[in-house]
């Protein structure tokens, strides 16, 4: 009997390890790094302030959508960098919405804690799907033209050189 259930243990796990070896389908968001320009899907949410953005509202702006979650470590390593990213760049036509994925009342703690000086957007499972966020923290950077120009899945040491260089670009065009 033991026996028979570490194996019925065993053949799910490898299973479920040969299903996520397959090669990725193909994807209409541009892979990690990946600079082609792709039509947004467009949403409108509401912020922790009441106030309701809409992406297709933002065209002539770059924007970065950054979709979060309080409970994540790397979201929390990647926020002071889009805080300075925001304080440096938004007079010059850079909007950041950071898209919670989390509950309202741990999204407005976290906001205050860190003290998120950019809007804060609460999220919905159904645009993460739209969006194919598989990992967050999940960066998307538009260009002016409400484009996809830009997208990475979670945060290391430097990414933030790389965002800070494709704003700095974008907002030149």
């Amino acid at each position: 009997m033991k026996r028979s259930i570490t194996i019925a243990i065993l053949s799910f796990f490898t299973v479920i390890l040969i299903s996520n070896c397959r090669s990725p389908e193909p994807s209409e968001e541009p892979q990690q790094g990946e600079t082609s320009r792709k039509e947004a899907t467009d949403f409108t949410l509401e912020g922790l302030d009441g106030v309701e953005r809409t992406l297709s509202n933002q065209k002539g702006k770059v924007v970065i959508v950054d979709f979060w979650a309080a409970w994540c470590a790397p979201c929390k390593a990647e926020i002071p960098h889009l805080k300075k990213l925001y304080d440096s760049y938004k007079d010059e036509g850079l909007v950041v919405w950071g898209v919670g994925l989390d509950d309202v009342e741990n999204l407005r703690k976290f906001a205050e804690e860190y003290d998120i000086n950019y809007p804060i957007l609460i999220g919905s499972t159904s645009l993460a799907y739209k969006y194919k966020v598989q990992g967050i923290p999940t960066t998307f950077l538009f260009d002016k033209k409400n484009r996809i120009a830009y997208r990475h899945v979670g945060f290391a040491p430097g990414m933030e050189k790389d965002l800070e260089k494709e704003v700095s670009q974008l907002l030149k065009e």
